[in-house]
């Protein structure tokens, strides 16, 4: 069975917050589930335009505030919120993470502890930046929004980027270590060696 594109449920779920527009749901996407979720801002318009034939958002023209300009408003309709609830009761399917550093680090042996180690002082230090943000995030949200119910599902996928971030830190430490106890070499493996 094929998957079913998710990008229609993620424009479903921010349209149950508040109707927006194209440029709004992009906004909102990335600044929200954008850190754990990334959506194809190209397939954002014509999805928008085949949910609306399927009637799970209407459109609705208001007027904006560039003169002339008609901003074009989208709002989920009852049969999207229903979609939405059957895609959010459904079970998640099971998906082989991909992963570039895994696979560079893998086929390391190629180039060398050295080039694989600048990799993962790389990845380190994108998730500690990320980790920074995301307990900004933390600390400055979370007081203001304790009694938000719509919050305590939020707060879910901070906590799980916070932990995976964490263990990511210690895993990194753990490959650094292990890279600097090999010795360096200066060219691919020998040819029929298994690993």
């Amino acid at each position: 069975m094929a998957r079913e594109s998710t990008c229609r449920f993620a424009i479903l779920g921010m349209l149950c917050r508040r109707p927006m527009s194209g440029y709004d749901l992009r906004s909102a996407i990335e600044h929200s589930v954008g850190h754990f979720w990334q959506e194809s801002y190209g397939n954002l318009y014509p999805t928008l335009a085949r949910m609306a034939e399927e009637q799970l958002v209407k459109l609705d023209p208001e007027d904006g505030s560039s003169g002339d300009r008609i901003r074009k408003v989208y709002r989920v309709t009852a049969a999207g919120r229903k979609a939405l609830a059957e895609w959010l009761r459904r079970p998640v399917l099971p998906h082989v993470e991909r992963n570039e550093l895994l696979l560079k680090l893998f086929f390391g042996a190629q180039v060398g502890p050295k080039d694989s180690l600048a990799q993962v002082e790389r990845s380190r230090a994108e998730a500690e930046s990320l980790l920074a943000v995301l307990r900004l995030i933390d600390q400055e949200v979370r007081p203001a929004r304790k009694d938000d119910p719509e919050f305590a599902y939020e707060h879910l996928s901070i906590r799980a980027g916070l932990i995976g971030l964490e263990a990511h830190l210690r895993w990194c430490d753990e490959a650094r270590e292990a890279l600097g106890r090999l010795k360096p070499t200066t060219g691919p493996p020998k040819k029929g060696r298994s690993r």
